[in-house]
């Protein structure tokens, strides 16, 4: 009991110590590292092939999460190429895929077609895993908006939206839900994006009445 007592505890200390990140926090943040935020969104817009998605996410520098979706013979679409959680760098070594895996995980499980269909290398996980870090941020995706993952609030996480221009009053509003977004200033939306566990919303974002 006494063990069992102790692992619990352990448990909800790293809970706790994980899922500390805030409105407030996500916020301060973006005005320390405004500049550099910008220019990592730049930086990653430019480092993806065009027409390709691709996230990523460092739960440490050589373990990722990765998805990479590739453009169709019509370039509008994408099809899934690559989706893979705590992919260890320096030991992945995938066994051939089932047809489940290929519906779920994506055309292939090679680590290697997919470094070579985007022109990366290690040292281009290694660079971008720096430029986040130097902006306190965890992941990063090209989607429209580019999405800047700033880190966890228990199983959820804490987003920039960053836009190419500056926001209208339309999409102000738009991205202002009172739950999962909200309009913070110029071209930046902050984002929350829930767990498999969890309200969808976040409440530092409801909306005052």
């Amino acid at each position: 009991m006494k063990l069992q007592n102790t692992a619990i505890l352990i448990i909800l200390l790293f809970i706790t110590g994980c899922g500390m990140k805030s409105k407030q926090g996500l916020i301060k943040n973006y005005e320390e590292n405004k500049t550099g935020i910008i220019e990592l969104k730049d930086y990653y817009n430019g480092l993806v092939p065009k027409y390709y998605r691709v996230r990523i996410r460092y739960n440490s520098s050589d373990d990722i999460d990765l998805i990479v979706y590739q453009p169709t013979e019509n370039t509008e679409k994408r099809e899934l190429l690559f989706r893979q959680w705590n992919l260890d760098l320096d030991d992945y070594d995938p066994e051939p895929q089932t047809d489940y895996e290929k519906k779920y995980h994506g055309n292939t499980n090679s680590l290697e077609i997919v470094m070579e269909k985007l022109n990366w290398t290690n040292e281009t996980i290694a660079e971008l895993y720096n430029k986040l870090d130097d902006v306190n941020c965890i992941g990063i995706s090209n989607w429209n908006p580019t999405e800047i993952e700033y880190g966890y609030k228990g199983m959820g996480v804490f987003s920039y939206l960053v836009f190419d221009e500056n926001s209208n009053s339309e999409l102000q509003e738009k991205y202002s839900d009172g739950c999962t977004q909200m309009f913070y200033k110029d071209n930046i939306v902050l984002s929350y994006a829930s767990g498999a566990i969890g309200s969808l919303c976040t409440p530092e974002f409801k909306r005052a009445k």
